[in-house]
C-alpha cells in the first residue's frame, strides 16, 4: 500500500518539529503547517491524502479544519490531535467526520496503526469508487457479508 502524502499543523514549533521529523524517518513525505490559515494555503496548493491537525491551533481550529477539508478536500483523512482529550471531543470528531481523534502526548505506535488503518480505508474508498459502489454501500454490503458468514 503506497503511503499517503501527508499534511502535519501544529501551531506548537516544538511538536511540529519532532513529528515531521519523526514521521519522514518512518517513510511519510510530508508537510508542514503552522496553524490554520497556512493549512489552508497548502491544502488549495496541493492534495494530500492525510491530514494530522491540532484541535487548537493560534489561528483558528482544527474543527473548523475539518470542515473546510470535508468541503472541498473530501478525499483527504482528516486525524485530529489534542492535549486536551475528552470522550464528548472524541465524539464530535468523529461524528464532524474526522477519521480518529488521539490525544497528546502521542505514543509512536498508536499514530502509525491510525494512519495506517486511515490508509487502507481511504484505498477501500478508492476502490468502491472506481467500481461504482458508494462507500455507503461498500461498507453496508461488507457488513451484510460478514453477518451472512457468520463473522
Amino acid at each position: 500500500m503506497t503511503k499517503p502524502q501527508l499534511l502535519l499543523v501544529d501551531d506548537d514549533r516544538h511538536v511540529l518539529d519532532s513529528m515531521a521529523e519523526w514521521l519522514r524517518g518512518q517513510g511519510y513525505e510530508l508537510e508542514t503547517a503552522s496553524g490554520y490559515t497556512d493549512a489552508l494555503e497548502r491544502l488549495r496548493q496541493r492534495a494530500f491524502g492525510l491530514v494530522l491537525a491540532d484541535v487548537r491551533l493560534r489561528d483558528g481550529d482544527g474543527f473548523d479544519l475539518l470542515e473546510q477539508c470535508r468541503r472541498n478536500w473530501p478525499a483527504a483523512q482528516v486525524i485530529l490531535m489534542t492535549g486536551y482529550g475528552s470522550a464528548d471531543g472524541a465524539i464530535e470528531a468523529i461524528r464532524a467526520g474526522a477519521f480518529d481523534y488521539i490525544t497528546k502526548p502521542i505514543i509512536d505506535n498508536e499514530l502509525l496503526m491510525t494512519i495506517e488503518r486511515a490508509t487502507s480505508q481511504r484505498s477501500v474508498r478508492k476502490k468502491t469508487t472506481i467500481y461504482g459502489l458508494s462507500w455507503t454501500a461498500a461498507m453496508a454490503w461488507t457488513i451484510s457479508s460478514a453477518v451472512t458468514r457468520g463473522c
